[in-house]
């Protein structure tokens, strides 16, 4: 994947320069490198040091203690933006780690509503690779590992880009530094956008080595992992936008080239599809069975996010409203737009930087342009996308051709078009910042003003810049031999220098973002209190309020969701993107209240139980109620008080009862009674119930209906049919004793297995074979 060998070339021979463009010479690597990449990597330790105390854990535990039973009065909370990282990301960081440490892949998720697939839900990433890393920690900390492992792995992967581009050691750590720090990357790092975008540069090192068609094999190989992991990442709208910014990249790259002095075109598009296709095999293992899942969730009709409001552009510039909202998460700072300008100016026609540079703005109108974002919707299903994800892409993009641009300054450190430029680009976005400051001064920029802080940073950048350009080009005068011994003292010190600038106001803002709590998942006598009432059974809430976290509420009851899993605890809550229909089908044919259309979208849902019949079909055997509201209406039995909540218990309602067949076969009712039965799960994935019936019978099984459930009886293949709207399953049994088990484990997720498999014996076994075929070409090519 890089070009060169170490030893073979000098990556600090000076560049010949042709026409305005860097032709640089073949990158080797050195012990430069080894600086660069610990620059990178220290760069991703450091913004993550508020997580990295002993005792510490990354997460916002600080948001639970605003409502229902985890409330704690008295207790800061430091960012409100980071609030679904406490309601999926840490509890499914924190089931699958239990999982996979008890000896169990990490496939159901048994604490929200009837049980939820947890591996395949577009979300939890169980089988990524930070999620991988993070299980070789202890739990507080698997979370943060995984967090820290996508920073690394983002800088890493641009790292190598840039040396795969021929740029020097200092300007890869450059791009690599502000790409894993820059705001799209920070702000979502804690969510699975990043465990996909953060092998983008990876995926685009091994895209340039297939272009220029060197070591074909080896960049198929890395295509088709980089491509595989980010599959495993979970989130498939990061991976679309991935997909489009590669797509833009090749088409403008290979255009380029034609134009300067063409290529073949066939054979890189060739390995480009089977390292794609390999890659894609490779994720088959989430990618089948998570399809299946979604077709039938509610996302399936949802529409994505819109691009941010043009308005929103400065904040490229700085940190502007950071902590509000994630219109903030587009910074990179005025370094690096400044050197994106110079790296453009002066290294275009490089077939690379028009490809670049062609991403940053496709995937900046994206994230800022909103007829851009729809026109986008007028692809099969792209109303469902929230393009705006682009933004991590512009800011790769962004950082590459910074890269470019302090390169330019090293490898041409007495070009004084390149320091004209430098000047130049410093000064025009200096004048923007001041600009800003004074819309904010009269009022025409109200974000701004509450927030004037953040320009402090964009103009000491703007001022730093603008000088060390001016000494530079300064230097230049005072006769030859002063020119030339103050561009050799610059030629390093400055790009040095703009590289600290540009990685201590990244670090001076987002260290700050994180929110770390010396306890995990706290607890308080009312969660303990709850825990002994309640044990495995199933609760339900007696009152709903959504999601927000901007002010608390006196309705609020029991345990956020999914927040109830570092507790143990099993609720009728979930928050969920690939929730089933069905369960919004089937509490409105309860009688249940009616759930917003924009919480059904997020996969939002909570059955505000108002009568014990509600609860028993749903399995429900308690109920959690807000002070001053009534329990429900029939046969109830008030259980005591847990804190200021009630706890109100429902008879006759269990997961599993057992129903004779009507008279002439026909359907069982909805609200049939039936005998109770308990329920025992050898593992998370598996229900465990024994039978005793009298006549034939229908088993019911609070249980969510969705592929991938399979049942025996007394060892034998049994049938499942849904109930209850579909949501819920239920099998025939014949009368006597038996035993029904059931296993989560669904046919495409075995199919994607084997698909994956045969990818991968594909990939290891070309590898021996590519080895064997090149000895004997070099055997029988004749002597020079």
């Amino acid at each position: 994947m890089i070009e060169g060998g170490a030893g073979r070339d000098d990556p600090t021979a000076e560049p010949e320069v042709v026409a305005d463009e860097v032709v640089a010479p073949p990158s080797g690597w050195s012990w430069r490198d080894a600086i660069g990449l610990a620059w990178t990597i220290g760069a991703a330790v450091l913004v993550l040091l508020p997580a990295l105390r002993p005792g510490f854990s990354l997460g916002p535990f600080d948001l639970l203690t605003r409502f229902g039973l985890t409330r704690q009065p008295g207790v800061h909370v430091h960012n409100a933006v980071q609030a679904d990282q406490i309601q999926q990301f840490v509890p499914w960081t924190n089931l699958a780690w239990q999982q996979v440490h008890s000896g169990h892949l990490p496939l159901w998720d048994p604490y929200n509503v009837l049980g939820m697939p947890l591996a395949f839900n577009w979300q939890s990433g169980v089988f990524s690779v930070p999620a991988l890393v993070g299980y070789l920690f202890p739990v507080s900390f698997a979370y943060t590992a995984a967090v820290l492992t996508k920073l690394i792995i983002a800088g890493t992967g641009v790292y190598v880009l840039c040396r795969v581009l021929r740029l020097g050691p200092l300007a890869a750590a450059f791009g690599g530094t502000a790409f894993e720090l820059s705001g799209p990357m920070i702000v979502h790092a804690g969510w699975p956008h990043t465990s996909v975008t953060c092998w983008a540069g990876w995926m685009l090192a091994a895209g340039v080595g297939l272009l220029r068609g060197t070591h074909r094999l080896r960049n198929v190989i890395v295509l088709a992992l980089s491509v595989g992991f980010a599959v495993y990442g979970g989130h498939p709208e990061s991976l679309i936008v991935t997909g489009v910014a590669m797509i833009v990249f090749i088409v403008v790259y290979l255009v380029a080239r034609a134009r300067a002095d063409g290529g073949p075109v066939l054979r890189p598009l060739g390995d480009l599809v089977i390292g794609a296709v390999c890659g894609f095999g490779l994720g088959a293992p989430l990618l089948l069975p998570g399809g299946q899942l979604a077709l039938n969730s509610v996302r399936r009709n949802g529409v994505g996010n819109p691009a941010f409001p043009l308005s929103h552009a400065p904040n490229l510039l700085l940190v502007g409203l950071q902590g509000k909202d994630f219109t903030t998460t587009a910074y990179v700072g005025i370094v690096v737009l400044a050197l994106a300008v110079v790296g453009v100016r002066m290294s275009w026609k490089r077939p690379e930087v028009p490809a670049i540079a062609a991403v940053a703005v496709v995937s900046g109108l994206l994230t800022f342009f909103s007829p851009a974002d729809g026109l986008f919707h007028l692809l099969p299903a792209g109303h469902t996308v929230a393009w705006s994800r682009s933004v991590m892409l512009m800011a790769l993009a962004l950082a590459v051709l910074g890269a470019y641009g302090l390169d330019a300054l090293v490898r041409m450190g007495r070009d004084r078009t390149a320091l004209r430029w430098t000047a130049g680009a410093f000064a025009a976005l200096g004048v923007v910042v001041l600009g800003l400051g004074a819309a904010s001064q009269l009022g025409l920029a109200s974000a701004i003003n509450r927030h004037q802080g953040s320009l402090v940073w964009p103009m000491v950048q703007s001022v730093v810049g603008f000088v060390v350009a001016g000494l530079w080009l300064g230097s230049g005068r005072g006769g030859a031999h002063a020119a030339m011994a103050g561009a050799t003292r610059l030629r390093w010190a400055a790009p040095a220098l703009l590289l600290a600038l540009e990685t201590g106001f990244l670090l001076n803002v987002g260290i700050p973002f994180w929110s770390v709590s010396p306890t995990y998942f706290p607890t308080n006598p009312a969660i303990t209190a709850l825990q002994k009432s309640v044990g495995t059974s199933l609760v339900g809430y007696g009152s709903c309020r959504s999601l927000r976290y901007n002010s608390p509420s006196k309705n609020e009851v029991g345990i956020r969701p999914n927040a109830n899993i570092g507790y143990g605890i099993h609720e009728m809550v979930v928050y969920d993107p690939i929730l089933p229909t069905s369960y919004f089908k089937a509490w409105s044919a309860a009688g249940g209240q009616r759930t917003p259309p924009s919480l059904i979208q997020l996969g939002i849902f909570c059955a505000q139980i108002s009568t014990a019949a509600q609860a028993r079909e749903f399995g429900v055997r308690y109920v959690l109620e807000a002070p001053g509201h009534h329990r429900p209406t029939g046969q109830t039995v008030v259980v005591g008080d847990i804190g200021n909540e009630k706890l109100v218990f429902i008879p006759a309602s269990a997961p599993a009862t057992l129903s004779p067949v009507p008279p002439g076969g026909g359907r069982l009712p909805v609200d049939a009674p039936g005998t109770l039965l308990s329920v025992t799960n050898p593992d998370p994935s598996s229900w465990r119930v024994v039978v005793d019936a009298s006549t034939t019978s229908i088993l019911r099984l609070r249980l969510t209906a969705v592929p991938g459930w399979h049942a025996t009886i007394d060892g034998r293949s049994l049938a499942l049919q849904p109930w209850a709207s579909g949501l819920m399953l239920q099998a025939r049994v014949p009368a006597g004793h038996h035993v029904v088990e059931l296993h989560y484990w669904p046919t495409a997720f075995t199919a994607g297995l084997a698909v994956a498999g045969v990818v991968f014996v594909g990939l290891a076994a070309a590898i021996p074979t590519a080895v064997v075929l090149g000895r004997r070409r070099r055997r029988v090519s004749p002597a020079p």
